[in-house]
């Protein structure tokens, strides 16, 4: 559900250059995404909703043997391996397991079916293995010091066919709602920044969408969730499609992996639709709507 044309993690800056021999000592690590399916160590995997239906997520650590990149004056017992899901539009992230370095590593970690749940079925979820500090330690140049510092890790990230991701989520109260001069109950809003037609940069995003915090809350933590969250994305979408539609109704032709071009290859169900398509189907708004809710399962989601 977190709707994202696919954009790679923006560059961090890794000030620990002490510990730099240890962050690949998890390369090896995999997941295996269905029962009884292989282990694969690759780190993106683009899913439709059938197999989102009979995903059952498991991580399987695997850690290079620590004699060989254990920081000069680091222990086993300072070091924790700590598994991470996060749904960015959910705003939901959750601990799923930790295990201090000096007890034996499980061989994998099953991802419970009520946390699958709770992530919006594992559309768009990310399942980050880290090995952290587990404690505090004297501040040293170039050296983590901090509980949760991670020294190696290694993501998973498990997107949907469906839709690319076109925008951040935000929350509002009542009374933000009304300082941005909204009425106090809005349920969202689409705030439509720009570029979809063009090139973009990693991390950046073509529209920032404000929903109201109880609504919010409401979708991640009680049932409803599973058929509201489609339904928004849907309106979230369109709005942003039809916002748009003035950078882009004069193009012959898509920029190449632009959002809008990969936008169409997902309302297509593969190669891109041609342009004079797109334009056509953004000016019919009911067309455009009952192709996104077939997108994006949004019957399959009411139950």
């Amino acid at each position: 559900m977190n709707i994202a044309w696919h954009r790679t993690e923006p560059r961090e800056v890794r000030p620990f250059f002490e510990t730099a021999q240890a962050e690949n000592a998890l390369v090896n690590s995999g997941i295996r995404l269905f029962a009884n399916g292989d282990t694969s160590q690759d780190t993106s995997f683009d899913l439709d909703e059938i197999e989102f239906q009979k995903l059952e997520p498991a991580v399987h650590p695997v850690m290079v043997d620590p004699a060989v990149w254990m920081p000069e004056g680091f222990k086993t017992d300072d070091l924790e391996l700590v598994l991470i899901a996060k749904n960015s539009f959910l705003k939901r992230s959750e601990i799923v397991a930790r295990c201090p370095l000096g007890e034996p590593v499980p061989t994998d970690y099953p991802i419970e079916p009520d946390l699958l749940t709770k992530l919006g079925g594992g559309r768009n979820v990310q399942f980050t293995l880290a090995l952290c500090l587990a404690a505090d330690r004297p501040p040293v140049p170039g050296s983590p010091f901090v509980p949760g510092h991670w020294l190696a890790r290694k993501t998973f990230l498990l997107r949907s066919r469906t839709l690319p991701e076109l925008f951040d989520l935000q929350t509002r109260t009542d009374e933000a709602w009304i300082a941005a001069g909204y009425p106090a109950k809005t349920f969202f809003a689409v705030d439509y920044a720009g570029g979809i037609a063009g090139e973009m940069e990693d991390g950046s995003s073509v529209a920032t969408v404000y929903i109201h915090v109880d609504a919010h809350n409401k979708m991640v933590n009680q049932p409803i969730g599973e058929t509201l969250q489609p339904i928004l994305a849907t309106e979230i979408i369109h709005s942003i499609v039809t916002t748009s539609r003035s950078e882009w109704k004069d193009l012959d032709a898509y920029v190449p992996s632009s959002p809008l071009e990969t936008l169409a290859k997902q309302l297509n169900g593969g190669e891109a639709m041609p342009i004079d398509a797109l334009k056509k189907l953004a000016a019919d708004h009911s067309k455009l709507r009952a192709i996104l809710q077939d997108r994006l399962a949004v019957v399959r989601g009411i139950k």
